[in-house]
């Protein structure tokens, strides 16, 4: 079951399908999707499953059916890397809904920014300011004063160790006071194992459920 937290006035739900939904302001927010990668990968001779996108996809359809947002913003990283098959089967997805789709451009958005114009997806260079929340792909130092930061790129992951050093690690949410951190969505992504304070909020997600980490 989603959990739900309060930013700055703004209520948020954290999804345990990798989405943070904004209430407020009725979008659903995704970080660092890789749409296509599993392709890139293929393309330099690696045997990936072709069937990632279109489970990617899938999601993103659960997420729509599920909260009704108004719009769609993907916090960079959208694609992995240049044209290939992949960006076309999206667009064959596109082409099925006219939902509003932002993106703020990640290190991996490379494509002409025709191709993204043509996919009917509004990009942002940098970031997106609303409600005194900024939304970025990376960690930003000109955070105006008074607002609060919502990236991706990082990947978290938070590592749980148990008797017989035993340990695991999540994927999750991690909320500082300035600033917080959303998982990858891409089904194929890694992972970067964090270091929270002890003052700092992070929630795991384990088995499709939310389960918050003291």
């Amino acid at each position: 079951m989603p959990i739900a937290v309060s930013i700055k006035g703004n209520s948020f739900r954290l999804s345990p399908d990798f989405a943070l939904y904004w209430q407020d302001l009725q979008w659903l927010i995704i970080a660092d999707a890789h749409f296509s990668k599993e392709t890139h990968f293929r393309k330099h001779g690696i045997a990936i499953p072709a069937a990632i996108l279109q489970e990617d996809l899938r999601r993103v359809d659960v997420l729509i059916r599920t909260y009704s947002p108004q719009r769609v913003v993907f916090l960079g990283d959208m694609f992995h890397s240049e044209n290939n098959p992949g960006i076309d089967a999206f667009a064959k997805w596109r082409n099925g809904n006219n939902m509003p789709i932002d993106l703020v451009i990640g290190n991996h958005d490379i494509l002409d920014r025709s191709r993204y114009a043509d996919l009917n997806i509004d990009i942002h260079e940098d970031k997106i300011i609303a409600n005194n929340i900024v939304l970025a792909h990376d960690d930003l130092s000109d955070i105006p004063e008074g607002h609060y930061l919502l990236h991706g790129h990082i990947h978290p992951c938070i590592r749980l160790a148990g008797k017989a050093k035993q340990s695991m690690r999540l994927p999750c949410f991690w909320f500082g006071k300035e600033k917080g951190v959303l998982p990858s969505f891409g089904t194929f992504t890694g992972g970067h194992a964090i270091t929270p304070n002890k003052t700092d909020q992070v929630f795991a997600i384990a088995d499709a459920q939310i389960v918050r980490i003291n």
